[in-house]
């Protein structure tokens, strides 16, 4: 074997940055278990880097992230000097780079069917791909829009079977998780959806109806893989959709997606990103889009706000989301991408709150979201009962706390998700300190019997 080369590139950053290999290391492994890996490296391994080894995808992508947020600026994993180690193959790259979307959906699909690929295609990192937004100009009028006779502001349900199938699979998603029935839900695109996406022999392009249509249903695809715990699986299903969206004109299924991948980026805590989508949405979103729309819009850039500590900005958002909502609609039958239940508004209102410190009114706007929520919505409800649980010991109300978790306990065995693992796993940690107390004690045991009891069922 060759003589390795020292790492100047890594070295750089590093020093540019102020960390030492040991922090690196520490912010690396930290970022990794948001990506759902048990990463345990130290200041050796940052040391090996430095004298020339590669770790594998997607530890690159990480580094990079990580510096990337430590000095304000995106970093590419080229920029790292880590870049170069095989990792998704030939396949990993013709999925990410079809020019097409209706090719690389096909593709997205293939390869989410198949575990290894699957999972090579998740160690792709967004500093490794490109996933910018196709560029669309602030709406200004129903003359915006892509050329090429799009037709815009239509509704993404004009296609019955499409808009009964979103239906049926955010219906699953909603009660089970993403890694429940997603499977169903590639098969189902790459055998009955992408066919009628291809133009016709005599060159006669797609339905632009159909194109939104299939627009939310990689939408769905991406939203279960991140939920399974596969991001970067997830935001490539998402681009897919805004470049779907996009054919058909359609403005508000773009910015849905837009604001679906910022809520993503916040959980990976990647604030640039969840900035600048939540923005773009609503920048982007139709002139004439509907309250439900402009509401869920307006409650997603209201989280990212709040988390940032930005209370004015955060607060009015939130009661332009509140104005914009329509209290008086219908939550069933579920109609996705058209309706913004009342529950999900007052879930993210909770979320606002808590994030600026009102902890109170947060457990009163998640005990109102529950009172709204479906009893068949099992995801919403563990993680809901776990921020009021969560809460509730900060605020020193224990025995309250463990009625929620009681409650937890009632609905995460019918979900396949990691959020809801984590949300458990989370939950353990806090009633660490209550090991004396019995029922506190009885509790933090069941919760750890049920997640180690789930371990492998909602794997990728």
């Amino acid at each position: 074997m060759g003589q390795r080369s020292p790492n100047d590139q890594l070295a750089a950053l590093l020093a540019e940055s102020g960390w030492s290999g040991g922090e690196l290391a520490r912010a690396v492994n930290a970022l990794g278990t948001k990506y759902g890996l048990r990463l345990r490296y130290d200041r050796t391994a940052v040391a090996h880097w430095l004298e020339g080894s590669r770790p594998r995808p997607p530890v690159p992508g990480l580094v990079a992230q990580s510096l990337g947020r430590r000095l304000g600026r995106a970093i590419h994993v080229g920029e790292t000097g880590l870049g170069g180690m095989a990792g998704g193959g030939a396949s990993t790259d013709t999925v990410l780079k079809a020019g097409d979307p209706v090719e690389r959906l096909i593709a997205l699909c293939g390869a989410d069917a198949d575990t290894n690929r699957r999972l090579a295609l998740n160690r792709r990192m967004l500093t490794d791909v490109d996933i910018q937004p196709p560029a669309w100009p602030p709406a200004a009028g129903p003359q915006d829009g892509p050329p090429d006779g799009a037709v815009p502001n239509q509704a993404p349900h004009g296609d019955a079977r499409l808009s009964d199938m979103v239906t049926v699979f955010a219906e699953l998603t909603y009660k089970y998780g993403g890694a429940h029935a997603r499977s169903a839900l590639g098969a189902y695109i790459t055998d009955d959806v992408t066919p009628r996406l291809v133009p016709s022999p005599d060159g006669e392009a797609a339905d632009p109806l159909v194109l939104a249509g299939s627009a939310c249903l990689s939408h769905l695809l991406g939203t279960m893989a991140a939920d399974a715990g596969l991001p970067n699986l997830g935001y490539h299903c998402y681009r897919s959709a805004l470049d779907l969206a996009y054919q058909a004109g359609n403005r508000n299924v773009y910015a849905i997606t837009l604001r679906t991948m910022a809520q993503l980026a916040l959980r990976l805590d990647d604030m640039t990103r969840a900035r600048q989508w939540s923005e773009r949405a609503l920048e982007v979103a139709d002139p004439t889009a509907t309250t439900h729309v402009l509401s869920y819009l307006y409650a997603g850039r209201a989280v990212v706000l709040a988390v940032e500590g930005e209370r004015e900005n955060a607060l009015a958002d939130l009661l332009a989301a509140e104005n914009s909502l329509d209290t008086e609609a219908d939550p069933a039958p579920l109609r996705p991408f058209t309706v913004y239940p009342p529950a999900a508004f007052l879930y993210q209102r909770g979320e606002v709150l808590l994030s600026l410190g009102d902890r109170g009114q947060a457990v009163t706007a998640f005990q109102q979201s529950l009172a709204a929520r479906s009893p068949a919505h099992h995801i919403a409800l563990v993680l809901t009962h776990a921020h009021i649980a969560e809460t509730l010991l900060s605020l020193g109300e224990v025995e309250a706390a463990l009625e929620q978790c009681r409650e937890i306990f009632v609905h995460y065995p019918f979900t396949a998700s990691r959020r809801t693992t984590m949300a458990l796993t989370a939950m353990r940690r806090c009633l660490a300190p209550y090991r004396r107390h019995p029922q506190a004690r009885e509790v933090r045991d069941q919760l750890i019997h049920l997640t180690r009891r789930k371990a492998g069922v909602a794997a990728p």
